[in-house]
């Protein structure tokens, strides 16, 4: 080897090898800035579909191509406090009542496949605590343009839309794809 070849191995090792990393790095970063993200959950609120402690995939992008569906579990913007994952209810014009502690949308009952059971049958899903809040739904609700209902799926402990009223578009994150952690919880949402 040269003494020409010994100086420039230094730089040929930093080319070949911390070029591909730094472009890797920068990758990652901007795939969970703008494409997908993990999430770990932090509340009972969705058991148990999903579980306190469970991480999952947030789609960041489809929903900038694709309208937000009643049945989606997003992440969004939990008014100032930590993200928050919920499933959408109900989406801009439903109109959402309680009766018989079953959630009914425009006057069909919701199917309560997700919901948390307690001893064989869905928990009950109960109004939010002030009967004076429109959206506590003491009484029909209509979702107002632009925003969207949220419910956890273990309606007995979710403090969701019933609580503190609608989520906008715009304090949405994304859609969760799938739960990815732990592996024997692996699968789709």
């Amino acid at each position: 080897m040269t003494e020409s070849q010994k100086r420039s191995l230094p730089r040929r090792i930093l080319l070949d090898f911390g070029v591909p990393i730094v472009v890797a790095v920068v990758f990652a970063v901007l795939l969970q800035a703008f494409v997908i993200k993990p999430f770990v959950i932090p509340t009972p609120s969705m058991a148990t579909t999903i579980t306190v402690g469970d991480r999952v995939l947030v789609d960041r992008i489809s929903y900038h191509f694709t309208d937000v569906h009643r049945g989606d579990v997003v992440v969004f913007d939990g008014h100032g406090l930590i993200p928050l994952l919920k499933r959408v209810v109900g989406v801009p014009g439903d109109t959402l009542s309680i009766r018989d502690g079953h959630l009914y949308v425009n006057g069909a009952q919701v199917p309560e496949q997700d919901v948390r059971r307690v001893g064989g049958e869905p928990a009950p899903t109960l109004p939010g605590p002030d009967p004076a809040d429109p959206w506590s739904l003491h009484t029909s609700f209509e979702v107002p343009d632009g925003q969207y209902f949220v419910m956890g799926d273990n309606r007995i402990d979710s403090a969701d839309s019933r609580w503190w009223g609608t989520v906008s578009r715009d304090q949405i994150v994304g859609k969760a794809i799938l739960v990815m952690w732990p592996p024997s919880h692996l699968r789709g949402l």
